[in-house]
């Protein structure tokens, strides 16, 4: 039997050998053979034994994909590099890093390099299926909160918090939606004192990243690195939800229109091949084997900045490279960190700009005083589960698997129920305030439940399909901290978002189930059967199902965070006494050094974080360029 099933997977790798290459410009397969590709699919599904043989084959296979793995565009570590000096150092190769490093490399008198803690990305991250298999992996940094009192109270008050730890950052964590926020978001950040940042002034760098594939109008571009698109193959679901978000007069829109409210077929960062698009593929990638100028150094973990004698200018970092050695690189222009709403607060006050309150006890010596890991913002999230008379036909198996690495097609082409999003207004914002609640929907993907290992044999539907609607709180009031916990670098920084302190963000939540659980009695899903679970959860046993008490106790007691976080080195004018760095994104006080990431957001944007954290980077460069051109 064994030798059966590995000659069917022979036949299956030959099969994707000859349909799948990568070519260069002459037309011709090119292999770089310095690359080895990660197996990462085989270690998924871990929790069913019997899918043991299944996944080490399915890893095989992605690895086998050419095109898929673009080895030549991948990033090869170089552990004997000895340069020790560059113009720009970039910390975090996240989203807005390699974005930075990108920009800044255009011009080829400057030198740049980009540090990412973590590997270069599997390729297999790329399949639209397979968005959020990353998370809880070693590519994700598996952080948690400290214990919170107003939430996640099913599980001692801890929530987990996935971070990405791999280059693309938490993006290759999440389901590559673009969307942008109100426009009286960033015209608040302009009311607030910080010029140049309103929604007329940060549109053209939203659309300098742009390259939109649907929607060819002033508010959209055309010409950037990053493909924008719907989905090409729209399931029926997909459809019907739209359906169910009319029925409660919702119309459908473009999630990136200035004012959006309503439903829509979200836009992907994905490309035409049918494979997601992160910022280090549309940034570095291209430009790897071109730019000689442009480094990008992984599993190099930057512990602290370096200040010249007068403690006011930053100069370079120290970091430990992929061999455990202590090294120094030094930049003759500036230090540009991008390492995200934890990373780059914690290697602040690592370095003596934080509250002079929490590091002088752990004693590090203060450089500033800013309200470093104050201000600290997330989307919070709860969860209706609902049951469809559908069968899920959604599988992974050999065939689908050998369908999507032939053809870009089938179940692994697509993100499934995660296509639809909606944004509302609950009854807690005002009749002309932006939307404060967004729908996610989870179902109808190929995931480990739905694995069918059986080479060539019947692969037929055998589950009713299982859907979630996860309301998230987009426009949250509570603030919460990141604070040092020890001058060691490697000590994790203590993370308290503050979840659900403030009651409105219940009350949106609240408003956002019972909204969820009318669209499941609409006409259009009841037509498909459409079933709440109304299985009480532990610990909301003694409330009714649906009434608001319930609620309320589900959104305690079962919080789910988004991966959206944002503000912890908040942007704002030098007499704001909360903010860390100014309108050009320079630390306040300090010399050579700017934060460019989600983390300086005022106010978070309601709505997907990416796009507006690659806005922001987009910005950082423009600034950066204007500095020393």
């Amino acid at each position: 039997m064994k030798v059966l099933f590995y000659f069917h997977l022979l036949c299956q790798v030959v099969n994707v050998l000859t349909s799948t290459k990568s070519y260069n410009r002459a037309g011709n397969c090119i292999q770089n053979d310095e690359h080895v590709e990660t197996s990462f699919v085989k270690e998924l599904c871990k929790s069913n034994p019997d899918l043991e043989e299944f996944m080490i084959a399915a890893d095989i296979l992605i690895r086998s994909d050419c095109a898929l793995i673009d080895s030549c565009r991948r990033v090869i570590e170089q552990p004997h590099d000895d340069i020790d000096e560059v113009d720009f150092i970039v910390v975090g190769g996240g989203v807005s890093g390699p974005v930075v490093a990108g920009r800044l490399s255009e011009n080829s008198s400057w030198t740049v390099i980009l540090f990412e803690s973590g590997p270069e990305q599997p390729a297999a991250i790329d399949i639209p299926a397979l968005l959020s298999s990353a998370i809880a992996t070693k590519y994700d940094w598996q952080y948690s909160t400290t214990p919170q009192k107003h939430a996640c109270l099913a599980y001692g008050g801890i929530c987990g918090w996935p971070r990405g730890r791999l280059l693309g950052g938490t993006a290759s964590l999440s389901g590559s939606m673009y969307s942008r926020g109100h426009r009286n978001i960033y015209d608040g950040w302009l009311r607030d004192g910080n010029v140049g940042w309103g929604y007329d002034d940060v549109l053209p760098f939203f659309k300098m990243s742009e390259n939109n594939k649907d929607y060819k109008t002033e508010i959209h571009g055309t010409r950037g690195p990053i493909p924008v698109q719907k989905p090409t193959e729209i399931l029926s679901i997909s459809r019907t939800l739209i359906e169910a978000g009319r029925e409660l007069g919702y119309s459908e829109i473009d999630m990136s229109d200035p004012d959006p409210m309503g439903f829509s077929i979200a836009q992907l960062m994905i490309n035409k091949a049918k494979t997601r698009v992160t910022t280090p593929t549309a940034y570095l990638r291209p430009h790897l084997n071109i730019r000689s100028n442009l480094r990008v150094k992984t599993n190099c973990h930057v512990t602290r900045l370096l200040f010249a004698a007068d403690r006011r200018s930053v100069q370079g970092v120290e970091y430990v490279d992929s061999a455990n050695r202590t090294r120094r690189m030094m930049a003759r222009k500036e230090v540009i960190l991008s390492a995200g709403v934890i990373g780059s607060p914690h290697l602040l006050m690592l370095s003596g700009i934080g509250p002079a309150e929490d590091l002088r006890p752990l004693g590090v010596p203060v450089v500033q005083d800013l309200r470093v890991g104050h201000n600290l913002q997330h989307h919070v999230a709860s969860k209706l589960s609902f049951q469809l008379n559908v069968m899920h036909d959604r599988l992974l198996t050999y065939e689908t698997i050998g369908q999507y690495l032939k053809n870009r097609s089938g179940p692994l082409s697509t993100t499934g129920a995660l296509q639809t999003s909606a944004f509302l207004r609950s009854d807690q914002a005002g009749p002309t305030d932006p939307a404060d609640l967004q729908f996610f929907f989870d179902g109808y993907s190929p995931n480990c439940a739905y694995a069918q290992p059986v080479y060539g044999g019947c692969t037929a539907a055998s589950t009713p399909v299982r859907m979630n609607i996860r309301p998230a709180n987009v426009m949250p009031r509570s603030r919460g901290t990141i604070r040092l916990m020890s001058a060691n670098p490697f000590v994790r920084p203590r993370i308290d978002p503050n979840y659900l302190a403030a009651e409105t963000d219940v009350e949106v939540l609240v408003w956002g189930l019972r909204k969820a659980y009318e669209l499941v009695h609409t006409k259009a899903l009841q037509q498909l059967g459409a079933t709440v679970d109304r299985s009480p959860v532990k610990y909301c046993k003694g409330f009714t199902f649906a009434t608001d008490p319930y609620w309320r106790c589900l959104v305690r007691y079962h919080t789910q965070g988004e991966n959206h976080h944002a503000g912890t080195c908040k942007m704002g004018p030098a007499s704001d006494p909360s903010a860390v760095v100014d309108s050009e994104l320079r630390v306040h006080r300090v010399r050579g050094l700017r934060v460019v990431d989600s983390s300086v957001f005022p106010t978070q944007p309601n709505c997907n974080p990416i796009a507006p954290a690659v806005m922001v980077a987009e910005k950082a460069a423009n600034f950066i360029k204007n500095t020393w051109r």
